[in-house]
């Protein structure tokens, strides 16, 4: 059996963590097993609210002396992520597993099976070794847009709204059936579809309202830095859970013996009661579990279809990643590959489409043959807002990364420095103490190779043996990898001068962390 699937997890959740030293085998043994799935009790996911503002100019907004646009702080964005607990995230995995690999057959020998993205594994080629990420996706998109330069072109991008929260039982339930050839599914899978499609979930900070008094801490042993247990502790703020090192909120026996008035469900499941009762059909899986975006791809196989057979045989270009989908057509055809995307969307798969995240650009040559354009709004063409896609932005000769990904990457770090100074002030860390070393590896380009990480060993003649874990970059990274796949495009290194103050900024947030701790640095 291969073990990919085989990943430990160690947020806190409702049981104690496994780990691969004591559990592997066991665990392998039990989730091969499609008798032990089909009676498997599943835990009710945990569930977490993720509110982030953006900060963003509006189309029309004026500029300023250096050409950038006012920017306008919008309404907050919520998320909803459902997180599994540690054995039923890996039997999700497992069959996430083994639908990806049907998936992957089923697609083989189709004219489509390249236009949906997300989530598989596409290798780049080439001779370059690894797979394809969304900087190669958008790289083919702006590819194609750079062949096609003599043509008017337009661009439609198209977001579903709420994607995984409205995705149809029925189509979902008829598209498993579908890739693993099969009229019925056996019982390990409808179990798998029963309990996604339930959604019975816990609030977070209700479950740690009810076990603050004895949370499940772990610890080292006394003077012995190589063993460690597991204690009860009780703590006061659930933003210090990270800090104290809190593995679980209860034991599983002990949530269902105190705790199953915390259980959240949109019951009744049926849609004819429903109906008596004035409620919407049940629709929507939980994002956050490890099957669910493999589910995402399965329930657009006849919308990537039907699409596809309509794009290629007009030299129009379609891709799809997850719920965000671009075609690059001529602009007299516009409007039908907008109305037929539509029609896709709503009447066949069931969704919606996000009228706010649904532009449609407009690009061509101008009487000097430079290739300009905008989204479109009213039937013109606005310039001051260029092509976004897959967190790029094009402008009709380069690409650059957003802006709204330095943004965020700003407020991260101003967010881990405070926090640095937040720990600096306790009584039993040094005052001048900022952790710098994890700074400069997380936000500057100190840290953005891949390496492998070594760990103290007295055995060893230098002091230091080399582990089986890695540093995998930072943001930095990225932005080097974009610079790379996009310096085709643009010619030159224009990413890379993109993230040229970031070394700048990140010392003068650094001064004014330690001013504020009153220490000159």
């Amino acid at each position: 059996m291969n073990d990919e699937w085989l990943k430990f997890k160690k947020y806190p959740h409702i049981g104690k963590p496994l780990t691969s030293q004591k559990d592997k085998t066991w665990l392998k043994s039990y989730i091969a097993n499609p008798e032990n799935i089909a009676n498997h009790k599943f835990v009710p996911l945990l569930h977490r609210t993720l509110s982030q503002r953006k900060y963003r100019p509006l189309e029309n907004a004026p500029k300023n002396n250096s050409g950038k646009r006012q920017r306008t702080v919008s309404d907050k964005k919520e998320r909803h992520i459902y997180f599994p607990s540690h054995l039923d995230s890996i039997i999700y995995s497992y069959y996430s597993h083994l639908l990806t690999k049907a998936y992957e057959e089923y697609l083989e020998n189709k004219n489509y099976g390249s236009v949906a993205v997300a989530y598989r594994k596409i290798p780049i080629g080439n001779g370059k070794s690894g797979n394809k990420s969304n900087i190669e996706f958008a790289f083919e998109a702006f590819e194609f847009i750079e062949k096609n330069k003599h043509r008017k072109l337009s661009i439609i991008i198209a977001d579903v709204t709420s994607f995984f929260d409205n995705l149809d039982h029925r189509i979902l339930h008829s598209q498993w059936k579908r890739v693993l050839n099969t009229n019925n599914l056996s019982d390990d899978h409808y179990t798998i579809f029963k309990n996604l499609v339930d959604n019975k979930y816990v609030n977070e900070n209700e479950l740690f309202k009810r076990f603050q008094h004895k949370l499940i801490i772990e610890r080292f042993l006394p003077n012995d830095t190589s063993q460690k247990i597991l204690k009860r502790k009780k703590v006061s703020k659930i933003y210090n859970m990270r800090h104290e090192n809190v593995v679980a909120f209860c034991d599983k026996d002990e949530f269902f013996e105190e705790a199953t008035d915390l259980i959240r469900t949109d019951k009744p499941y049926k849609k004819d009661i429903r109906q008596k009762l004035n409620k919407k059909e049940k629709k929507g899986i939980p994002q956050g579990t490890p099957i669910s975006a493999t589910l995402a791809n399965i329930y657009m196989l006849d919308f990537d279809e039907r699409v596809h057979s309509e794009t290629s045989s007009k030299k129009v270009y379609y891709q799809r990643y997850s719920d965000d989908l671009i075609i690059i057509c001529d602009q007299k055809d516009e409007k039908y590959f907008y109305d037929l995307i539509q029609k896709e969307i709503e009447v066949e798969a069931n969704l919606e489409i996000q009228a706010k995240k649904t532009n449609v650009y407009r690009y061509e040559l101008n009487e000097k043959s430079i290739f300009k354009g905008g989204i479109v709004k009213n039937d013109i063409v606005n310039p001051n807002k260029q092509l976004e896609y897959l967190g790029f932005i094009y402008d009709g000769s380069k690409v650059k990364v957003k802006t709204a990904g330095f943004s965020k990457f700003y407020r991260t770090m101003k967010r881990s420095f405070r926090r640095g100074a937040h720990f600096a002030k306790k009584a039993h860390i040094p005052s001048d103490s900022l952790f710098e070393t994890r700074l400069y590896k997380r936000f500057t380009h100190l840290g953005s190779k891949r390496r492998l990480k070594w760990l103290p060993d007295e055995n060893s003649t230098t002091g230091y043996s080399p582990s089986k874990h890695y540093d995998w970059g930072n943001f930095i990274s990225y932005l080097d990898k974009a610079n790379y796949v996009m310096k085709e495009i643009n010619g030159d290194d224009s990413i890379s001068q993109q993230y040229s103050k970031v070394w700048n900024k990140f010392h003068k947030i650094k001064k004014s962390t330690y001013q504020e701790l009153g220490i000159e640095k």
